[in-house]
């Protein structure tokens, strides 16, 4: 029991560092969720066709990838062994293709009213495009770990593969309807779809189009953030000098 609690106290000091560490990026999701829920609200307010409450509930999903990563940028911090962060890892890769794959949500546009489709496309915007930057930081944050243990040209390739991985992943959900964790109350169905897709691939194109779309999207638009905040920290520099 006490080796219990004290595992207990580890993870809740983990988490509490977490949190203090990103004050600002609390404050930036505080913000977005805030915008969520005025959205939602207002959609009953108007008495629309859907509320799209669901999207609250993808949302919430979206940043548990988030959290995870934050805790194992502390975790690399403190020192601890690659081995007890796998776990942690190994959530993260599960979860994390729930916040790219709000973007799939724009499908359920083609199903309303067009009187409400411009408030549609505007809050099924706001969730996606606030899914994805929680995606982006917590790849990052991913990344950094990979570079304080590997060379760059690796770390570039096993970015490429967690991308590709979450494409999957958005597979997974969107067309064959699984979660992330159907990986323990499901995980001989979930085995027996995948091994299908594996073994025959040419029988299942929309699987590998979806997996190698979504995973190059996420890929590129990641290259593209990383590029830019470059650029911008060259020019910061530039300015100071």
């Amino acid at each position: 029991m006490n080796a219990f609690n004290f595992e207990c106290m580890k993870i809740s000091d983990l988490i509490a560092n977490s949190l203090r560490e990103r004050t600002k990026l609390i404050q930036l999701f505080s913000f977005i969720v805030m915008g969520c829920v005025a959205l939602i609200t207002l959609r009953f307010f108007l008495n629309t066709d859907r509320t799209f409450l669901f999207l609250l509930w993808n949302f919430f999903l979206a940043l548990i990838p988030l959290l995870l990563s934050s805790i194992l940028l502390q975790m690399n911090k403190g020192g601890y062994s690659t081995f007890s962060m796998i776990g942690v890892g190994i959530a993260w890769m599960l979860f994390f293709p729930n916040a790219p794959y709000i973007l799939t949500d724009f499908i359920h546009i083609a199903y309303g009213e067009p009187y409400w489709m411009p408030l549609d496309i505007l809050t099924i915007s706001w969730f996606s495009i606030s899914a994805l930057l929680a995606a982006l930081i917590s790849m990052n944050d991913i990344s950094n770990i990979l570079l304080s243990r590997y060379h760059q040209k690796r770390v570039s390739i096993m970015i490429l593969g967690l991308s590709m991985l979450a494409g999957f992943g958005i597979y997974l959900g969107r067309y064959l309807r699984f979660n992330s964790w159907d990986v323990l109350q499901r995980p001989n169905v979930l085995f027996m779809r995948v091994s299908e897709r594996i073994v025959d691939p040419f029988s299942h194109p929309r699987t590998w189009l979806t997996t190698l779309g979504f995973g190059m999207l996420l890929y590129v638009v990641y290259l593209g953030v990383k590029a830019i905040g470059k650029e911008m920290a060259v020019v910061k520099n530039t300015e100071v000098d």
